[in-house]
């Protein structure tokens, strides 16, 4: 039995930060849709269908405690690319590009099960993730680059960096 011809869930809806202004250059933060029934909810994460997609070569799931801080991380050369449709999650993002017209942006997102999202990510842009929730929850990352654990394309600092404009003890 063929499927049901369905309309296509809405693309490109942006999530804005609920602090830090606009969005930060380069980053796309994209609302998803659910498409519901009584069994569950399906989420296309990414499609060919409206533009060209960047190869996916690795995907992981992270699976974070309540109150879990990921915190902090930037690449050089990869997006990342992150998605959130399980629990209540902050996503903060800061900008150090030095030649972005947004550089030192700082950018907090709230989303989660509630409101369903896509990231894209450019390199430099730090990011930081914190399970906001009482109950487990997870996200996904569809890096652009493999990751190579003798060569890793990550850079990390102290979740707690005074360097940072954000401060997950404050908050």
């Amino acid at each position: 039995m063929p499927d049901h011809p369905q309309p296509p869930p809405r693309t490109g809806r942006v999530i804005d930060p609920v602090s830090g202004g606009g969005v930060i250059d380069g980053v796309i933060a994209t609302e998803l849709t659910a498409n519901a029934d009584p069994r569950g909810h399906l989420f296309e994460l990414l499609t060919t269908r409206d533009a060209p997609v960047e190869d996916i070569v690795h995907v992981y799931q992270v699976v974070a405690a309540p109150g879990s801080i990921r915190a902090w991380v930037y690449h050089r050369y990869q997006h990342d690319r992150l998605v959130f449709t399980s629990g209540c999650f902050d996503v903060i993002l800061y900008d150090i590009r030095p030649d972005s017209p947004t550089m030192n942006r700082l950018n907090v997102f709230q989303v989660g099960e509630q409101q369903p999202g896509l990231f894209d990510l450019p390199p430099f842009v730090i990011h930081g993730v914190r399970n906001t929730g009482t109950e487990w929850a997870f996200f996904l990352n569809m890096p652009t680059q493999v990751y190579k654990p003798d060569a890793p394309d990550k850079w990390r600092l102290p979740w707690n960096d005074p360097r940072m404009p954000y401060s997950f003890d404050a908050s």
